[in-house]
């Protein structure tokens, strides 16, 4: 009988012990002296930016961890970098309209001009949409092309979209264009699946069928469903720091915010409702 008790009154205090304690708290796990952070790879990786050279490196708090990087003057500004096949890295230089492709040791695997694509066309936004294909906004005709860059080919374009669009999120089945008014998302099809109302964002990301966006300072969720839309979950995440973040990146349930005024990378936790 007294064992009987002794072992009740275990499973009580555990089950107390574990509802009293608090929620895991951001932490800082790593400062960064950078211009630009990409984000962090399924290698855990880290991907930045400082005087146009991109650097990978372990992710951690240490500063003397060794980096590998890639520069090219002739490139232009770096725009943006896809890490999202973090074998097959693409950075897209806007202003020289030129895509190139690194591997895991950011050895040069393939350059490709987008001013030799005929007919021309200017583009805003590149991000990888499979082995051997680009997701490409044509700025000039406000359409989102679905690009074969192995055979040289247009796989399919989508109608005109009227509004500006601020950011470019993907995979390699949506493409999800935000503007001022909301989040529009395009299957591989070309065609729009669903429009999320959602005005003033300031800052998002997309990782598997999750979205995260900082809007009015604060961070909201939404899931991409089995229909292909947008629907808000019980998911919040923890902000500290008096300044908004300048950029975000969302991979496996992490959230990583970064902030180039304290020159750090942090990485928080989710929790539910």
């Amino acid at each position: 009988m007294r064992l009987f008790l002794l072992c009740l009154w275990c499973c009580f205090y555990s089950a107390f012990a574990k509802a009293q304690s608090p929620p895991a708290s951001p932490q800082v796990t790593s400062l960064l002296k950078s211009e630009r952070f990409y984000g962090v790879d399924d290698f855990n990786h880290m991907y930045y930016s400082s005087n146009n050279v991109l650097y990978k490196k372990e992710m951690g708090p240490g500063l003397n961890k060794t980096s590998q990087d890639f520069y090219d003057i002739q490139l232009g500004a770096l725009t943006s970098v896809d890490i999202i096949n973090p074998l097959k890295l693409l950075l897209f230089y806007k202003d020289t309209q030129i895509v190139v492709l690194l591997d895991n040791r950011l050895n040069e695997s393939q350059r490709i001009r987008l001013s030799d694509l005929k007919p021309y066309r200017f583009f805003e936004f590149i991000a990888l949409a499979g082995e051997r294909r680009f997701w490409m906004y044509n700025i000039d005709l406000q359409r989102l092309e679905l690009y074969d860059y192995i055979n040289d080919k247009l796989v399919v374009s989508s109608p005109v979209i009227e509004e500006n669009v601020d950011q470019m999120l993907s995979d390699y089945n949506y493409c999800h264009l935000v503007t001022q008014t909301g989040v529009a998302s395009y299957n591989n099809y070309g065609s729009r699946t669903s429009l999320l109302p959602l005005e003033g964002i300031q800052l998002a990301d997309f990782d598997f069928k999750e979205l995260v966006v900082l809007k009015d300072d604060a961070l909201e969720t939404y899931k991409f469903n089995a229909e292909y839309k947008f629907e808000t979950t019980a998911i919040q995440w923890e902000m500290t720091g008096e300044e908004p973040p300048q950029s975000l990146y969302l991979k496996n349930g992490k959230l990583y915010l970064y902030r180039r005024d304290s020159q750090t990378v942090v990485e928080t936790n989710q929790k539910q409702n």
